[in-house]
């Protein structure tokens, strides 16, 4: 798991690593290790890995050309790719890695209460949630709608007239899975049952723990 920052730095990252290790104590079919440059994501580092979480990272992470190779062939060819939240702020400058996690961050309007609809609750990963649930957050947009390359699973209601615009999603990369939630902005995100559902979640099906077909 990566969370190093060379742009914004979330004040909630402690947060957020302290829900992850809540997660993956309580799932326990998986060990979590923290790496604290992108640099220490060698090929090697990817031998022993199931899944690459980039956890709130921001920027141009130290990567090398063959170390970027490599981390798109460990998905290509069945690893798993989670991001949260400012995922889709980093490597703006690698298209691959932007193909592959779908979006692209552009902006985003001040923080406000909404409400997010869980489109598809088919997969273990939003099974456990509402139909719908209201959040306050940071929500991003996107340069392009990630629209048809992922499979949407929540997205912002739009019955106030707002544009449809996909939060979490998932999708295949070669034989590979790769799970996004743009939620995660504040500390208390990572305190709220849904998002700890969202973590859990797809955590585990990106790690090929958990299967997901509509994904």
């Amino acid at each position: 798991m990566l969370t190093q920052t060379l742009g914004y730095h979330h004040a909630s990252i402690p947060s957020a690593i302290n829900a992850l290790r809540r997660v993956a104590a309580r799932d326990g079919r998986y060990r979590v290790v923290f790496l604290p440059s992108a640099s220490r994501l060698t090929p090697s580092a990817l031998k022993g890995a199931s899944a690459v979480v980039f956890l709130l990272t921001t920027g141009e992470l130290p990567l090398s050309r063959p170390e970027k190779h490599a981390l798109l062939a460990f998905v290509h060819d069945g690893g798993g790719l989670v991001g949260f939240h400012s995922a889709t702020d980093t490597f703006h400058h690698w298209p691959g890695y932007i193909r592959m996690i779908g979006a692209e961050f552009s902006h985003h309007p001040a923080p406000s209460t909404e409400r997010l609809i869980v489109e598809d609750r088919r997969p273990p990963v939003t099974r456990a949630l509402p139909k719908s649930f209201a959040i306050h957050e940071e929500f991003y947009i996107f340069k392009h709608d990630p629209r048809p390359r992922v499979h949407v699973l929540i997205r912002l209601d739009t019955r106030r007239g707002g544009p449809d615009r996909p939060l979490v999603w998932c999708r295949r990369s070669g034989t590979g899975r790769v799970f996004y939630d743009a939620l995660g902005h504040f500390p208390q995100t990572w305190s709220d049952p849904r998002q700890l559902a969202l973590v859990s979640g797809g955590i585990a099906w990106a790690a090929g723990l958990a299967r997901a077909p509509s994904c």
